[in-house]
């Protein structure tokens, strides 16, 4: 399997030259990511830490491409690191947009994308509730409101799965992934 290590997914990030934004957004999204996999791997849940931070660090990659093609968001990035040699990375970053969760063939399948998934809903530029991250999306991108407002209650289920997952409640789980994101700006 060939994952990048981290030290070689923030090159590869770097070598997007995305806005300032994006990458804290990417890094923010792949600490929370990354507690979500180790709270799965801790309930006996075969989901590799590791793979889950990078494709997190590394899913909005397009962005400069696709900002305002909420289409190949996520699709275009994961054939970019399959491209690069990275397989592993695609499905989680090809269905972590929120959409995704509105189409059966795109919603996130595997742990490893959920997490990445249920992390990119609590993270803008600060660790936020899925609905307030869905509001601010539909504020920023109002053309794509309806899909937005539809994919809510997915994706607190998709959430309610990873909490159940992880054998403990969704309030539980939320403050587990905050304290990851503080943690991480304390650095």
């Amino acid at each position: 399997m060939a994952v990048p290590t981290p030290a070689e997914a923030e090159l590869l990030l770097a070598s997007f030259d995305l806005p300032d934004g994006i990458v804290a957004h990417s890094r923010g999204v792949s600490r929370v990511a990354a507690e979500a996999a180790r709270l799965l791997e801790s309930a006996g849940i075969a989901v590799d830490p590791q793979l889950v931070a990078v494709a997190a660090l590394l899913h909005d990659v397009d962005k400069g491409v696709t900002q305002a093609d909420g289409e190949r968001h996520g699709v275009l990035g994961a054939q970019w690191m399959a491209e690069r040699g990275f397989p592993e990375l695609a499905e989680p970053i090809a269905s972590h947009p929120i959409v995704c969760l509105l189409d059966p063939s795109r919603t996130p399948r595997g742990w490893a994308s959920v997490a990445v998934a249920v992390a990119d809903r609590h993270v803008a530029q600060e660790f936020i509730s899925i609905d307030e991250r869905i509001d601010e999306q539909a504020g920023r991108y109002p053309a794509f409101h309806a899909s937005l407002e539809a994919a809510r209650a997915p994706a607190h289920a998709m959430q309610a799965d990873l909490a159940a997952a992880s054998g403990i409640s969704v309030d539980e789980l939320e403050a587990r992934l905050r304290a990851a994101w503080d943690e991480g700006r304390e650095r």
